[in-house]
């Protein structure tokens, strides 16, 4: 790969990462076609950047680590610019043209999104159960703190070691650990609260209610299906989405 082009680069980072990203990302916006353009986005910068990336790091270029890190950069600026065009006249920004067609509009067109039906999903039996249920979880995961969020997807879609996730966020090790032991208990108890259970145990001496349980349940299959991040097929977090990049 290091001899290769930078386009010839990045199409291979799209065929191996792109629904990574995109999961990725769209668990930070909760916005489908937000998180369609952010991906796309992201391959663009990646794009500009891999020739640079690849020279400064020589024979230790990890490509997801990478990629992942401008993701979530991506994330943020968009943001930055939201908050920014919110106090810009609409009139001033009007009329814009658009950027000339370069060759990273190749880039966009493969990074674009397929959206086969059901991609990396395991359905249930009964399509309302698995509807109902990718709702909740994806309600759950929205309502959990970013830095809770972010650690919990690098971890479980990523497949992103501690060591990993602790220098894409400058984070200490032990740090990352206490962030992610925080997200798992507080996801397990926000899935429960929103599928209408109590966590609380109804009879004493029981270890749990069953809301509790399936949570716990629904979080280890996350982890352990995101190992392969190209199925990114998991009972809750990335089967939120109601399709998928190829």
């Amino acid at each position: 790969m290091d001899t290769l082009p930078a386009t010839k680069v990045i199409e291979a980072l799209i065929h191996d990462y792109s629904a990574l990203v995109f999961h990725t990302i769209y668990g930070l916006t909760n916005d489908w076609e937000e998180s369609q353009d952010l991906t796309q986005d992201t391959f663009h910068q990646a794009l500009r950047g891999i020739d640079a990336a690849r020279a400064a790091s020589g024979d230790h270029f990890q490509p997801k680590a990478w990629l992942l890190r401008i993701a979530l950069n991506t994330v943020r600026m968009q943001r930055r610019r939201r908050k920014i065009l919110s106090f810009i006249p609409f009139s001033h920004v009007q009329g814009e043209k658009q950027p000339a067609t370069t060759q990273s509009e190749s880039i966009s067109e493969q990074a674009a999104p397929l959206q086969p039906s059901g991609f990396g999903a395991q359905f249930s039996e009964d399509p309302a159960e698995t509807i109902a249920e990718r709702d909740a979880v994806q309600r759950a995961l929205a309502r959990l703190p970013e830095p809770l969020r972010v650690c919990l997807l690098l971890s479980a879609t990523a497949g992103l070691s501690t060591a990993q996730i602790g220098d894409l966020l400058a984070l200490k090790e032990p740090a990352v650990r206490q962030r992610l032991a925080r997200a798992r208990k507080q996801f397990q108890q926000l899935y429960a609260y929103e599928t209408g259970e109590d966590l609380v145990s109804k009879s004493e001496g029981s270890e749990g209610t069953t809301a509790n349980y399936a949570a716990e349940k629904n979080e280890a299959g996350f982890i352990e299906q995101t190992r392969k991040p190209q199925q990114l097929s998991l009972n809750t977090l990335s089967t939120t989405c109601r399709s998928s990049y190829a």
